[in-house]
């Protein structure tokens, strides 16, 4: 196998995706999703936190687009610098949410997307491609809501569909689940974790691992329309002789309108394995 190098994804996520809350805390997830897995190299934070109920109703359709820029050298001689351009759509069906996104890519660099991650060869080649990325499709659903001292929880899964050409991804299909925790820790603080697992198809050139993920962080909500937060997430590494990624994501969430809404999210890697420097805009109209 060739020796690579790789670094990271979201949020999500992630996750993506960017990435259910119970009625007093909405969303931290509005920052959460450009999918839990929707844009591969970067994306909000991972929390996929829904909404079930309070400001934004028991349900609720959500269409989303922005961009995603992530830039970083993992491993190689020069920078591989990613932007995309996400198409997301959510539906929250009382405690059932499901998301689609499809991202368009722009990558210039030795870098390639390997399952969720950015990884490159140090004597690859430096070139500039684009097109329609990978269709990342996933589910959850709310087991619990907070009562008492027991948090809230979620389970979810998704499924990622080699929709992109394969300079810009694997060309096969991958599998995740994951597991999320929400608890209020005091008024407008609520701290956020989830567990997961990925199995990624491995391409002819080289073999991936299947690894755990995970991700955690504090969203703050000061009024209803507004969240804060900051998030910190790792994966595994994607393949033998790799290091796992490693980032920090803090974010933003503002609710102009009953209709319209903007997220804001930054990315710093932790390791050599996962980007320099990354950040991304949404804006979502709610129906």
């Amino acid at each position: 196998m060739r020796k690579l190098r790789s670094a990271g994804a979201t949020i999500l996520a992630l996750t993506g995706l960017a990435l259910a809350v119970p009625a007093h805390a909405e969303s931290a997830s509005d920052a959460a999703t450009a999918n839990t897995e929707g844009q591969d190299t970067v994306q909000a934070p991972a929390n996929t936190l829904g909404h079930t109920g309070g400001l934004f109703g028991d349900s609720s359709l959500e269409l989303a687009t922005g961009a995603d820029y992530s830039t970083g050298h993992y491993g190689a001689s020069s920078d591989t610098t990613v932007w995309s351009i996400p198409v997301d759509l959510k539906a929250q069906l009382g405690r059932l949410r499901v998301q689609a996104s499809l991202p368009y890519e722009f990558i210039d660099g030795p870098g390639q997307l390997v399952g969720g991650v950015i990884v490159s060869s140090p004597d690859g080649a430096t070139t500039s491609r684009s097109g329609i990325g990978d269709l990342n499709l996933s589910a959850a659903y709310l087991l619990t809501r907070e009562n008492g001292l027991l948090p809230a929880i979620e389970f979810g899964g998704g499924v990622k569909l080699p929709t992109a050409k394969t300079t810009l991804g694997t060309g096969k299909t991958d599998y995740s689940v994951n597991a999320s925790l929400y608890k209020t820790v005091a008024p407008g603080a609520m701290l956020f974790g989830s567990i997961g697992y990925s199995w990624l198809g491995s391409p002819a050139a080289y073999r991936l691992r299947n690894g755990l993920t995970a991700s955690g962080g504090i969203n703050f909500r000061p009024a209803s329309n507004q969240n804060y937060g900051v998030s910190v997430a790792y994966r595994e590494p994607v393949a033998d002789g790799l290091k796992g990624q490693a980032v920090v994501s803090p974010y933003m969430t503002y609710r102009f309108s009953k209709l319209v809404g903007l997220t804001l999210y930054g990315v710093a890697g932790l390791n050599d394995a996962s980007p320099r420097i990354g950040a991304g805009i949404r804006l979502t109209v709610f129906q």
